[in-house]
């Protein structure tokens, strides 16, 4: 959370984390993970330590980037995940997170608002899945969180760069 979201309610995700993750690429302290090159998408992973652990269950985050050979003219699709590390994972932290992200955008795609019953049998199961798909035209992207057995627990920003365009425009106005 930013000193200035202490005073003020956050208005989206971003907000809640201190590190500024579109600075991700200022310094030269990530590290290229993986690539892939399959029919003419080209992905690209990075993976950076966060200065310190965030949301009180994050310390790294992981971007993934999408190229496309075959349209030159279109934009890189960029994708953000937070994967929370095993030691930091609780119920109470992640309803906390849901709770706050009800907060800012509302009922999730399921219509579901704060945590519930439902999210609590999820997360016995491991099987816990939120999503909120924002943003209008050619600007939707979508948060995703999720509690699974295989991945843990994960924060998801799918079409990131299309909430950095969003959040660009509602400065402007």
């Amino acid at each position: 959370m930013t000193i200035l979201s202490v005073f003020n309610k956050p208005k989206n995700i971003l907000e809640l984390f201190s590190f500024d993750i579109t600075k991700f690429f200022s310094d030269n302290d990530y590290e290229e993970v993986q690539s892939n090159d399959i029919d003419g998408i080209f992905m690209v992973e990075f993976e950076k330590q966060l200065p310190h652990v965030e949301l009180s269950l994050f310390d790294k985050v992981v971007f993934r980037m999408f190229n496309n050979k075959k349209n030159i003219t279109g934009s890189n699709h960029v994708n953000i995940t937070f994967p929370a590390n095993d030691r930091y994972i609780t119920k109470s932290r992640m309803k906390s997170l849901i709770n706050t992200l009800f907060d800012i955008y509302g009922h999730d795609d399921e219509h579901r608002g704060e945590w519930c019953e439902t999210d609590d049998q999820d997360y016995a199961d491991k099987t816990l899945e939120r999503e909120w798909i924002l943003g209008e035209g050619k600007e939707i992207y979508t948060i995703k969180l999720s509690f699974t057995e295989k991945y843990g627990f994960l924060v998801k920003i799918l079409f990131f760069n299309h909430l950095i365009e969003v959040l660009k425009k509602e400065e402007e106005e």
